[in-house]
């Protein structure tokens, strides 16, 4: 898609968004972490060590298995908070475990990590539709 040559390139004005909910960010909700600040600490920290894994082991396929296995199982640790710590780590990690390069098995294994975490944040995940 290429620009005409002597148009400008005009951006919309608005996002499109009928209402002003609020968006996802990446500040934790104090009240969230306040109930329990140790067992956050703990998971998050559960949660790094996984992630640590991605960087370090990864050079089979197998080793993805692995690493989304660590990773769902430290984000099942999670004790009724709606928070994902390093959620944009997260974000990236699973997105690499979609590569189309990669066996069904990753991706089978990274659609399951996905279902947790939409189940802690509050979004269904049902037969390929989300629900908010």
């Amino acid at each position: 898609m290429s620009l005409e040559p002597g148009r400008p390139d005009v951006s919309p004005v608005s996002s499109g968004r009928s209402s002003p909910a609020p968006r996802w960010t990446n500040e934790y909700d104090d009240s969230l972490i306040q109930k329990d600040p140790r067992q956050f600490k703990k998971y998050a920290t559960g949660v790094e060590r996984a992630l640590a894994l991605f960087e370090n082991t990864l050079q089979e396929w197998a080793d993805y298995i692995s690493f989304l296995g660590r990773l769902h199982k430290a984000i099942q640790s999670n004790h009724g908070l709606a928070v994902i710590p390093a959620k944009s780590v997260v974000a990236k990690r699973l997105a690499q475990c979609l590569n189309a390069r990669l066996p069904s098995g990753v991706h089978q294994k990274a659609l399951e990590v996905y279902s947790s975490v939409f189940s802690i944040i509050g979004v269904c995940f049902h037969g390929g539709s989300l629900r908010f």
